[in-house]
């Protein structure tokens, strides 16, 4: 989670935005990746990482955004109570948290923000005894991870080194499978434990067997995300076509076929700028920012696509804060919104440069549905798009006729980012 709360945060968020995307790009094996973090101290100029204790200063609440982010296990409810069908207990909540109860700040010297606190404190452990009280009965508990004792700590040992021991060894049984949850329905559409962040007894995989067999694997080749995304992408279930047969039509839950999943705000809006050849101007950015490099949430509220497309504003851990299912204003803002109608309109967009091709039209069309579809069209998708170019410019000379044949161009593009061929993954 990477939220900016006020500008004080900007730093910090683009240090640590940087620091994960160089640490895929280098395939840093992912339990590296996840003790970094999690055991991260100093400043964010010399370790990133830092920034993610920034937001909550709690030992329980970044020891609950730790278990739902890598373990795929909401502890909130057992704050409060022990529910009767369920595992986890209030023992188990404040043991848990007892693993950052000796994380603190000193002052870097930098200005307060809005919230009172320094946006770039030093994080450090506070050497002593780490412990949770229960503020009603007023027992002490000492780290266990999840009903799992780690043994003495000295007052000098950091608890979340024991904790990143525990959560990366290779018998942990939530770790991995967290994971390979996630990346299975990031390119699936669906995970085999929904919701992906929630793993727990009362809520079983629909097929135990494949995410046991993909966790295995993935913690066999040493934690390596790439591989795991090679593993999913080239197996021949993510490969099964969209398109029912009287064998899967009813299919909701074994993957018999693809289920279509509509893009990702930021992937949209990205494609909608390919389609278009225009691009989107982002605040303290790059003028070749893509939206899906953006570092964090503060970028939602100034452009519209994305707030309407449901990209999360980082609130909390939880996978929900991402819309992804389609809505009537997601419809009514790929018809009507002036960020479309523009981009579409742009003097130097796709639809101009298309209006002054003197190549012939089949050949434009089939570059379009290539960029926009990554198909080629049938025989009658050209002779309707031509035969809708040529009925718009109809009657039409000089100037009118040059309007007229952007316009058509235009009317075009505009329909193929309204498919849903084209807003959804098939």
């Amino acid at each position: 989670r990477n939220r900016r709360e006020d500008p004080s945060f900007e730093r910090g968020c683009v240090l640590l935005w940087q620091w994960i995307r160089d640490s895929f790009l280098e395939n840093k094996s992912y339990d590296t990746f996840v003790r970094e973090l999690i055991t991260a101290s100093g400043d964010v100029t010399h370790n990133p990482p830092v920034a993610w204790y920034r937001t909550y200063r709690e030992p329980h609440l970044q020891m609950e955004d730790t278990a739902q982010v890598f373990l795929g296990t909401r502890l909130q409810c057992a704050q409060c109570h022990h529910h009767l069908f369920e595992k986890w207990s209030q023992e188990d909540y404040l043991s848990m948290a007892a693993f950052f109860s000796q994380v603190t700040r000193k002052s870097s010297g930098t200005s307060k923000n809005a919230s009172g606190n320094n946006a770039e404190d030093i994080v450090v452990h506070k050497r002593g005894d780490a412990q949770m009280v229960d503020k009603k009965s007023q027992r002490v508990f000492k780290p266990a991870a999840l009903g799992t004792p780690v043994g003495p700590l000295t007052p000098d040992e950091d608890p979340r080194r024991a904790l990143a021991d525990w959560m990366t060894d290779v018998s942990n049984p939530y770790f991995a499978r967290a994971i390979v949850n996630r990346y299975w329905k990031h390119f699936l559409g669906k995970g085999l434990i929904e919701p992906e962040d929630d793993l727990r007894d009362t809520n079983p995989p629909t097929n135990p067997e494949l995410l046991d067999a993909l966790a295995s694997d993935f913690v066999g080749h040493g934690y390596d995300l790439k591989h795991l995304i090679r593993m999913i992408t080239q197996s021949r279930t993510y490969q099964l076509s969209a398109e029912p047969n009287g064998d899967n039509a009813d299919d909701q839950q074994n993957f018999a076929k693809f289920y279509p999943k509509r893009l990702m705000a930021e992937v949209l809006l990205d494609s909608v700028d390919l389609v278009t050849k225009t691009t989107t101007s982002f605040k303290n950015q790059g003028a070749n920012t893509r939206a899906v490099a953006l570092p964090d949430n503060s970028f939602n509220q100034g452009n519209q696509l994305l707030s309407v497309f449901g990209r999360p504003d980082a609130a909390s851990a939880c996978e929900c804060e991402r819309t992804m299912e389609a809505s009537l204003s997601q419809s009514l803002h790929l018809l009507n919104a002036d960020e479309l109608q523009n981009k579409l309109a742009n003097e130097n967009g796709r639809a101009a440069l298309l209006a002054k091709e003197t190549r012939p039209v089949k050949e434009l069309i089939r570059e379009v549905y290539l960029l926009a579809l990554a198909r080629e069209p049938s025989d009658e998708e050209i002779l309707q798009s031509q035969s809708y170019l040529d009925t718009k410019c109809e009657g039409k000379e000089g100037e009118e006729w040059k309007k007229a044949k952007r316009r058509a161009w235009e009317d075009l593009l505009w329909a193929m980012i309204n498919s849903k061929e084209f807003l959804f993954n098939h």
